[in-house]
């Protein structure tokens, strides 16, 4: 068995580390919150910034195969320390620029919104269609560092701040918002259904699987997803946002690492994503999951865990799990778990989403 060093301690690396431990692996993790959710169950913490070269140094030395839980990793820490990271850096550099990003999957043939690069207030004025979407090159998350602008009254009142850069694109009118998860191993590329997403105020609320999506549709899905991977040659879990209007699938965005939709891969399939992120990075054979029954997630927001609590003293039920990430400070919009319901049954399925739909 290995020893994984996981860059990142949040709750991606706790459901990573969850996957490793039971196929024996040991864990060591790097992150500067002493209370993470990962220090419970790592064999080693070492508590340090992300860019800390020496503490990522000592980890390398200590492990087999290092990975990070999220695409603001340092990419260039991560080249550095390459031949431990399957992952690469390319995946990182990519999708840490929105622009970059776009063009990216633009050279790739992909279907991408009209967009625009913003490195002064003078590239607003060829801003002419709208509504269209403002958005920061880097480091925006959950809804954060956007800006929707409706008309020219709003693209007149934003303030942006410069030097900084941001990319304008079209708002694009969908019918559905999907994400593709796909697992590349050293011998081959797997995927999982496409999965149907839908956020409020940029963060992701709900998440249902299988997405009522034609089969054309979803091959293009899953060939856009698989040819991402490839040309970044990456290994392990990746994920990719989209839009589908119609019959078209548009490209929104990437992230090199397991993805918030598909955590109810835990309950629903036969292999997890984190099970495939894990054996994928550690040299495994090529494992194809299998979808075992219908699933919904809803992600549980700081301001919903009494709510959740709640319910499920009232009236627990063998087809809902409840996954908390052991987070220390409860805060609104923060995400503190997810609940899934897993359930063939279409009756009791129908029940159950509206039972644990979240409040607002």
């Amino acid at each position: 068995m290995s020893t994984i060093g996981i860059l990142g301690g949040g709750q991606l690396g706790l459901m990573m580390a969850q996957a490793a431990k039971k196929m024996g692996h040991r864990i060591i993790v790097v992150d500067p919150d002493d209370q993470c959710p990962c220090v419970s169950i790592a064999d080693e913490f070492i508590c340090a910034k992300y860019t800390d070269e020496q503490a990522i140094a000592t980890m390398a030395s200590r492990c087999d195969v290092m990975t990070y839980e999220f695409e603001n990793a340092d990419a260039q820490l991560v080249e550095k320390f390459g031949e431990k990271f399957p992952q690469g850096s390319e995946a990182l550099t990519v999708s840490q620029h929105r622009y970059k990003e776009k063009k990216f999957a633009q050279k790739l043939g992909l279907n991408v919104p009209e967009f625009i690069r913003i490195k002064s207030d003078a590239d607003l004025y060829p801003i002419t269609r709208f509504p269209t979407l403002i958005k920061t090159c880097r480091f925006g998350y959950d809804g954060k560092g956007q800006w929707l602008i409706r008309d020219i009254e709003d693209l007149n009142e934003i303030k942006l701040e410069f030097p900084g850069e941001y990319i304008a694109e079209d708002f694009i009118d969908y019918d559905r918002e999907i994400s593709v998860v796909v697992a590349r191993f050293k011998d081959g590329t797997v995927a999982y259904p496409p999965f149907e997403n839908v956020h409020e105020k940029g963060i992701l609320r709900k998440t249902v699987i299988p997405c009522e999506i034609n089969a054309s549709v979803k091959d293009k899905a899953i060939e856009a997803a698989i040819t991402i991977a490839d040309q970044l040659n990456y290994i392990g879990v990746l994920a990719v946002e989209m839009f589908v209007r119609g019959d078209d699938v548009i490209f929104n965005e990437f992230a090199p690492r397991p993805h918030n939709s598909a955590h109810l891969t835990i309950e629903c399939a036969d292999f997890s994503q984190f099970d495939l992120h894990i054996a994928a990075i550690t040299s495994q054979p090529c494992t194809s999951p299998t979808l075992l029954r219908p699933g919904v997630m809803f992600n549980i927001l700081g301001q919903h865990v009494a709510e959740v609590l709640s319910k499920y003293a009232a009236q627990p039920d063998e087809h809902v799990y409840i996954h908390w990430y052991g987070k220390k400070e409860n805060r609104f919009n923060r995400k503190m778990g997810h609940v899934t319901l897993a359930t063939s049954d279409a009756i009791e399925m129908k029940a159950l989403v509206e039972r644990w739909r979240m409040s607002k």
